[in-house]
């Protein structure tokens, strides 16, 4: 492996390390005006009274301290994946322990292959059953290295040897059940060297002494492979590196009859390089399954008859069916269940006209016992192949759709556990199940692999809470334990009036609310909201209420029920209302987006939600009011509180605009082509209070193709994160608010970027990609304004990570809290963080409930010198900011608000995000077994009819949200 161990390598990419695009490194002493401060590349020392973790974890912790500040001399200041600056002292410490496990290597080789399959037609479609095969092959070649060897199932194997080349197979393929035969066709495997890897060079990297360009994730990609082929060939893999199905586990339901859904508890796995070593993580984790159906039919019927009349397309989620009516087991993925029978489902056959029910009399023998229900569509978009429900089964399963309210509670039931619990249960039947530890896979030993038994000793810190929060009667104290305040007798620091408002009641159901229900309601709720400091003229709301809408089964997309819901708010609208005060009966999926959508965008005027059946039962509604309250005062533009100012100070010191940024995409419901959804929020002043948002539609992530790093690996398809296409013309909106509102621009850009995994993080920073375009918006603003002096603040931009397994739980009871959690403020940036980056976990919330998981923060480029004392701090105090709580959140509030207005912004494309349609069938008729070609849709049909959604959400989206409320927490 040819490691080039000069830092400062000519091969950097030549905007790297720059202020703007292309340029040079800059050497430790060479700054310009414009590059702000010069960040401290040595870092206060740590503290000396931080946890000692033994001999041989301090003796880690002092040498990373070592290393990069080496490294930081000799490379010098650089804004692109900066180098850690160095390690946060503020707090108090605390001894934790982390489900991390240290591993030792003592072999110096490993191998890498490629797995080629040929003939190349239809090989994607058998080859995890080939790869299967080619396992129980008696090939003399194979039986001599499969011992030696890992796959990861797909493309790529692993070999603790090296195997001759060229290395071939032949592998006859049947399916499962049905019995070899000389017809059986015949597949070539092929192995081809990718690359040899001289163990030594990596933990060069490991200890800091090669560049931190250097990419580790290729071999830590291979020793997961091999990790993990205990679980993979024993489990059921859900993702890449998540397992179930092991044995003692059972069943928790999440929701009844044979169409409902269970959970599992399984385990997570994944290697991570830290400094000196390499570790596995290992957590538990829970996930959702599918039922086991003996037929089809049978859940079809009782869901019908439950629902009174839908379609059962929650199933058409890309769940497996299987078949044994050609004598064998096959199983196929289920497109769509059709609107039409077996016996009126028509395709064409010989060039006669046949229904599936018929054929499959003809040509199986098979006499349907019920013609009349639908068929599974288990073919492709481009060919059906039609199967009667009766003959479809379905094994356990992951389900990989969207949870409704009552699965969601009881999937947190099933699911959370106490920490101890966790680790506890990680130790005595994780690592057994997974096979690293005794009794193991000889796999690990033929790899010169151990795993350690117990878990990583981490030193970590508690931050204190902001000092105080600020509110109309003063300073309110916080309760560091918990993280939270009390607000009673409070009021907000900046209260919104209202001069004139409206109540709308939705009769839905079989009896409406009584006059007098109405009326407490909206008493309650004004009462709640003037005792929170918001002040109401002195006169009554006006009261309409909507005719008794069309039931649920007469009104499947509630269409007629919008049109009248529209109908009234535009009647009440007449009396210019400041907001409208919405009084729903229940919760119910369709009507909320849908007036959500009628209010936001069709006809520009705030709406709070009040459900009746959950304030008319409570004896005590006014927490209730007063949780409503936090939000209809942010949306109107006050203040609910903000902190102090030495809290602040760090972001004060220049004026600094921090902005949120996020992407929602279409799930597995959502018609095909339905477009993606970007927001970027923004603050306006220096209270870091009032945050509007902007929203776009943009066209759906799509596979890409890029090259790995290391040339010896092949083009392969990487699935990147969706980057935000219009981001140069919202991020000017969010600069013209700012000055709008505080009469000048920021001089400081701090952006947290949600949505972004670790090995995508590049991506953010290339050439053109969101960094680029945000470096755009400077340019221009500053041609709007028309100064003279070139404005360019400075950027930082930090990925927020929630999508991680990484745990914390404190070693000393009096650390904890009430639930053996770690408290609130809790840090830690040392021992199982990165290398090289500038990352940290911080878990700033009260974990109420289960085990408490932090945010994993990576600043990925940096022109402010922060410190890591200023981000970690300031984002910890920043997480108290949140408007709809009294208490810290887990996420910083500028990335927590980009995620809850994607999630508004969801509601106005709601028919094409959660479409009771199935997706687009690939003919209206088909073979009833796919043989034969059938009027398939071709390819170019198939994206045309993507693009005919994409074109109508567009249309459905207009001009998005109104221009009444786009410079407004509309949103919250």
């Amino acid at each position: 492996m040819n490691t080039n161990t000069n830092p400062n390598r000519t091969n950097r990419p030549q905007n790297r390390g720059t202020r703007g695009r292309g340029g040079a490194q800059r050497d430790p002493g060479q700054r310009d005006r414009a590059a702000g401060p010069a960040r401290n590349t040595s870092g206060p020392p740590a503290r000396p009274q931080l946890t000692s973790q033994g001999g041989e974890a301090d003796e880690l912790l002092h040498s990373h301290e070592q290393a990069l500040a080496k490294m930081r001399r000799e490379v010098g200041i650089r804004y692109e994946r900066p180098i850690r600056p160095g390690f946060g002292t503020h707090g108090e410490p605390v001894a934790l322990v982390a489900n991390f496990f240290a591993v030792k290597i003592t072999n110096s080789l490993i191998y890498t292959y490629h797995v080629k399959v040929e003939p190349t037609r239809n090989a994607k479609d058998v080859q995890r059953r080939l790869l299967l095969l080619l396992e129980q092959t008696n090939d003399q070649t194979w039986q001599s290295v499969k011992s030696s060897v890992a796959f990861d199932g797909r493309e790529t194997l692993v070999s603790s040897k090296e195997l001759p080349q060229p290395m071939q197979i032949t592998v006859r393929f049947f399916e499962e059940g049905q019995m070899p035969g000389p017809n059986s066709p015949e597949y070539t495997v092929s192995l081809e060297l990718l690359r040899k890897w001289d163990i030594n060079e990596p933990k060069k990297y490991l200890h800091c002494d090669v560049d931190n360009d250097y990419d580790i994730s290729p071999l830590i990609s291979a020793y997961n492979i091999v990790l993990q082929q205990h679980a993979s060939s024993t489990a059921i893999r859900v993702g890449n590196s998540r397992y179930f199905g092991f044995p003692g586990y059972k069943a928790n339901e999440l929701s009844p009859g044979l169409t409902g859904l269970e959970a599992f508890r399984g385990f997570f796995l994944s290697a991570r390089p830290v400094f000196g070593e390499l570790m596995v993580n290992v957590g538990v984790c829970m996930t959702p399954f599918y039922k086991p159906i003996g037929r089809l039919d049978s859940a079809y019927k009782e869901f019908a008859d439950r629902s009174k009349g839908a379609t059962l397309q929650r199933f058409a989620q890309n769940v497996k069916v299987t078949t044994t009516y050609l004598g064998y087991t096959k199983r196929r993925t289920l497109l769509r269940i059709t609107s039409s029978s077996a016996d009126k489902t028509i395709f064409i056959k010989d060039g006669h006209k046949i229904s599936v029910a018929q054929h499959f009399e003809n040509v199986h023998g098979i006499v349907l016992e019920r013609p009349d229900l639908p068929v599974a569509d288990v073919g492709t978009e481009r060919r059906s192949i039609y199967v009667p429900l009766e003959l479809c089964t379905i094994e356990s399963q992951p389900f990989r759709g969207l949870l409704d309210d009552r699965e969601t509670t009881n999937m947190l039931n099933h699911a959370c556990q106490s920490p101890a619990a966790n680790f506890e249960e990680i130790i005595n039947r994780g690592l057994p199940s997974l096979a690293l530890t005794e009794p193991k896979a000889s796999l690990l030993d033929e790899f010169g692999i151990s795993i350690s038994k117990t878990m990583t000793d981490v030193p970590g810190r508690q931050l204190p809470p902001p000092k105080s929060l600020q509110y109309h009667s003063g300073p309110l104290p916080i309760q560091p334990a918990k993280g939270s305040w009390n607000l009673a007798n409070v009021k907000f620091h900046t209260g919104a009036s209202v001069a004139n408002w409206a109540v709308l009641v939705i009769f839905d159901g079989h009896t409406a609310p009584s006059d007098g229900d109405v009326t407490n309601v909206w008493t309650g709720f004004r009462e709640g909201c003037q005792k929170s400091g918001m002040s109401f003229a002195d006169q009554t709301p006006t009261v309409a209420r909507t005719s008794q809408l069309p039931r649920q089964s007469q009104d499947r997309g509630r269409l007629e029920a919008m049109k009248e819901i529209k109908r009234t708010i535009q009647n009440l609208i007449n009396g210019k209302p400041t907001f409208i005060l919405i009084l729903l009966p229940y919760r119910d999926t369709k009507l909320y987006p849908g007036i959500k959508r009628i209010c936001d965008v069709e006809l520009g005027i705030h709406s709070v939600t009040i459900v009746l059946n959950k304030v008319l039962k409570n004896k005590g509604p006014q927490q209730y009011y007063a949780n409503v309250a936090l939000k209809l005062n942010q949306k109107l533009g006050g203040i609910n509180h903000t902190l102090d100012a030495e809290s602040t100070g760090w972001l004060t010191i220049k004026s600094t605009m921090l902005v949120g940024m996020d992407v929602t995409h279409p799930g597995p419901a959502s018609k095909a082509g339905t477009p993606s959804i970007a927001a970027v929020i923004a603050t306006i002043d220096k209270s870091f209070a009032q945050c509007p948002a902007s929203l776009r539609c943009q066209k759906s992530k799509q596979e890409v193709y890029c090259s790995n790093k290391l040339p010896s690996y092949p083009r392969i398809a990487d699935r990147r994160p969706q980057m935000i296409n219009d981001l140069t013309e919202m991020m000017l909106e969010r600069l013209r608010a700012y000055k709008k509102k505080s009469g000048s621009l920021p001089e400081r850009v701090i952006v947290y970027r949600d949505g972004v995994s670790e090995g995508q993080f590049d991506t953010v920073l290339e050439h053109g990609s969101e960094k680029d375009k945000i470096l755009d918006a400077f340019k221009a603003i500053h041609k709007e304004t028309k100064d003279l002096a070139e404005y360019r603040p400075h950027l930082s931009i930090i990925i927020c990570g929630k999508r991680h397994h990484a745990r914390f739980m404190p070693k000393d009871d009096k650390d904890r809290t009430r639930n053996g959690n770690t408290r609130p403020g809790t840090v830690v940036d040392r021992r199982i963080t990165a290398v090289f980056d500038f990352d940290f976990y911080l878990q700033a919330h009260d974990g109420i409930k289960g085990q408490a998981r932090p945010t994993h923060y990576t600043v990925i480029y940096d022109e402010s010198g922060l410190s890591a004392n200023d981000i970690q701090q300031g984002t910890h105090t920043a997480s108290y900011l949140y408007a709809r709580a009294t208490k810290a959140v887990s996420l910083v509030p500028l990335a927590y608000y980009a995620d809850l207005a994607c999630e508004r912004a969801r509601c106005y494309l709601d028919g094409f995000i959660n479409s009771e349609q199935p997706s687009a069938p690939g003919s209206s008729s088909g073979k009833g077994e796919g043989k034969g070609k059938g009027k398939a849709v071709a390819a170019d049909e198939r994206e045309a009819a993507k693009q005919r959604v994409y074109d109508a959400a567009l249309q459905a989206w207009g001009n998005g949200v109104h221009p009444n409320l786009k410079e407004t927490m509309f949103y919250i």
